[in-house]
């Protein structure tokens, strides 16, 4: 009886098989050199770093198409209800007080579930976490309506809260999976500019529609917004994560030392990923309470931020991150010194354009050269996700918390330029972190 051949020997060659009848075309492309076959296209060579198999051009494009409906689904419902829900907490007898606690827990328990988001991908797989997400954003929109007490809009929103930090991490780690390192600041910068636009719609709607106290209608809205979500996630590979292989244990989690370890190149880098959002927060925040010129000043911020999430997006491919990052931060600060100008409509309206223009170039080059800096593979990707959502969430928080005390010891020409200058000095610690002799800090 012969003796039985391996399992490993045999699902590599069964891996072989299958990558010759798929990857492989007939006619002139099979008579590529063999080493030129062995190293693939660079989207093939850059999934085989990242322990994955390269989806055929077709699947990666439904995966993207996918990606990018579940962005404008998901942030859509997320900010008519950011909008619309202070209003409907206040008439459910909540206060004041109340309706910004409201908001307090959904972003607490935001926060609170994107460290263990990387261990639920791995476990469920990318098609099956973006769907979980989408009904965690959804269901509780139709259970609102039926909502009259504090309580249970506390609860509803601690669901929503758990589903939006499933979803903003699910969002940029999958989109960036499905790139090569090279063509991944264009990647970044579409989904950017999705989630932008469902800002700009979904924002406004939301306060209109409380104004008019049509809340059963924006509920239905959020609801549906959000399907959109579980519908984008069809693009995805089928299957409780067997898109990814499983690997050794050390190569899908990671322990507390390790993780450390591995955001120490970070600091830098997401030290001005919070300052910037510490700088939004302040924008969005106090220059209603500060500037007559502030709906038109805060459209110019939402539209120029689009707009250079894209622009950004090209200009990391073509000439790297480290070029672009600089700019970016720099017009973010002198767009925030702006915003002390709150009787100057023209010098304001230019700063908010600029602010706008740096910060979503800023986000695009942060969130790419953190990816850089925790390697291309799976577990890197998931922990630069986490890590990037994180210091946007709580930078956003931090911005609108301590905004309130500067504003009130010295008024707008107190804020915002004290808010540039922290930007800036983080902007000069990754520079000096950049240049720490064996730092890798993705000079590219």
């Amino acid at each position: 009886m012969p003796e039985e051949i391996p399992h490993s020997f045999r699902d590599h060659c069964q891996d072989l098989t299958f990558r010759h009848d798929q990857d492989v075309p007939a006619g002139p492309e099979s008579d590529r050199p063999v080493q030129e076959r062995a190293l693939g296209t660079p989207a093939e060579s850059a999934a085989a770093s990242t322990g994955r198999r390269a989806l055929v051009p077709g699947r990666r494009r439904l995966a993207v198409g996918g990606a990018l409906i579940a962005a404008f689904g998901g942030f859509a419902s997320f900010n008519l209800l950011l909008s619309a829900m202070p209003a409907y907490a206040v008439r459910c007898g909540a206060g004041p007080s109340g309706a910004g606690s409201l908001t307090a827990v959904l972003m607490a328990a935001t926060l609170a579930v994107q460290p263990f988001t990387p261990r639920l991908f791995d476990r469920l797989g990318r098609r099956l976490s973006l769907a979980l997400s989408g009904a965690l954003l959804a269901l509780p929109c139709l259970a609102l309506p039926a909502a009259t007490t504090f309580t249970v809009l506390t609860g509803l929103a601690i669901l929503r809260g758990l589903g939006f930090g499933v979803f903003v991490v699910a969002g940029v780690t999958f989109t960036a999976e499905l790139f090569p390192s090279g063509e991944r600041g264009r990647a970044i910068g579409w989904y950017g500019a999705v989630v932008g636009v469902a800002g700009v719609l979904a924002a406004p709607a939301g306060i209109a529609l409380a104004r008019q106290e049509a809340y059963a209608l924006t509920f239905v809205l959020a609801a549906g917004s959000a399907t959109l979500v579980m519908i984008g996630a069809l693009g995805f590979p089928r299957g409780g994560g067997t898109d990814r292989p499983a690997g050794p244990r050390s190569a899908r989690t990671r322990g507390p030392r390790d993780t450390v370890r591995a955001l120490r190149p970070m600091t830098g880098l997401l030290a001005v990923e919070i300052a910037s959002t510490t700088a939004y927060g302040a924008v969005f925040t106090f220059l209603p309470l500060t500037a007559p010129a502030a709906p038109g000043a805060l459209l110019a911020v939402q539209v120029s931020t689009v707009v250079f999430r894209l622009v950004g997006g090209w200009f990391i491919d073509r000439y790297g991150g480290r070029r672009v990052l600089v700019p970016a931060v720099l017009a973010t600060v002198l767009g925030t010194a702006a915003g002390a100008a709150s009787h100057q409509p023209v010098l304001l309206l230019t700063g908010a354009a600029l602010f706008g223009a740096g910060f979503g170039a800023a986000q695009s080059t942060t969130l790419v050269l953190i990816m850089q800096v925790a390697g291309d593979t799976p577990a890197g990707l998931g922990l630069a996700g986490v890590a990037w959502n994180i210091a946007f969430d709580a930078g956003t928080g931090v911005g609108s918390l301590l905004g309130g005390p500067l504003l009130a010891l010295g008024g707008p020409s107190a804020l915002f330029p004290a808010i540039a200058a922290v930007l800036a000095a983080c902007l000069l610690l990754d520079r000096w972190r950049a240049r720490v002799p064996g730092h890798d800090s993705s000079r590219t």
